[in-house]
C-alpha cells in the first residue's frame, strides 16, 4: 500500500448526497494545508467504472491529475483524483463549529467510512484523528452502515 500526502489541498465538504444523506468530500487547493490518502494502482480500462462511480456523467465530480508525495517512495507521483465539480467558496475551518451550514456537514456514515478507509490503509494517526474530529450532521444511512460495516468505527462526535 502507497501512501501520500498532497501539500496545498485540504479536505473539506459541500452540497448534499442523497446516498449520504449529507455532504460528500472533496479536495480543495489551500495553502498551507495537506490531504493525505492511499494510492491504488488501476488499470486505465476500469477508469469508467471510476469515474461512473464517482458520478462524473452527472456532473457530481470531476477527475483531476495531481502530482502527490508518496510517502512511502518518498517521490512525486502523478495520480487521478476527484473534486466536486462545485466547490466550496470558503474554507470550513473558518466557521465556528455551531455555525456550519447543513450543506458543509458530512452525515456519520460517511464520516465513518473516510476514518475506516484511513485506517485500514494505514494513514498516519494524526490525520485518523483529525477525520474523527470533524463535526457531522448525525444523519445516519443503516443500510451503509451495515454493508460496511461501520458498526465499530469511532467518532468524537456521537449521535
Amino acid at each position: 500500500m502507497l501512501h501520500f500526502s498532497e501539500a496545498d489541498y485540504r479536505l473539506d465538504f459541500y452540497n448534499n448526497s442523497e446516498k449520504w444523506n449529507g455532504a460528500p468530500a472533496t479536495i480543495v487547493p489551500s495553502k498551507g494545508d495537506h490531504v493525505f490518502g492511499a494510492i491504488w494502482e488501476i488499470d486505465s480500462c476500469h477508469l469508467e467504472d471510476l469515474d461512473n462511480q464517482e458520478s462524473v456523467d452527472r456532473g457530481v465530480y470531476t477527475p483531476i491529475t495531481l502530482p502527490v508525495m508518496c510517502i512511502t517512495l518518498q517521490k512525486y507521483i502523478q495520480c487521478r483524483a476527484y473534486h466536486l465539480c462545485q466547490q466550496p467558496q470558503t474554507d470550513i475551518k473558518c466557521i465556528p463549529e455551531q455555525k456550519i451550514p447543513s450543506d458543509r456537514l458530512p452525515s456519520e456514515t460517511y464520516l465513518k467510512t473516510l476514518v475506516k478507509g484511513a485506517l485500514e490503509t494505514g494513514i498516519p494517526d494524526e490525520y485518523v484523528n483529525f477525520l474523527r474530529a470533524i463535526k457531522h450532521n448525525r444523519n445516519v444511512v443503516k443500510t451503509l452502515e451495515t454493508i460496511l460495516e461501520l458498526q465499530d468505527v469511532k467518532l468524537v462526535h456521537t449521535s
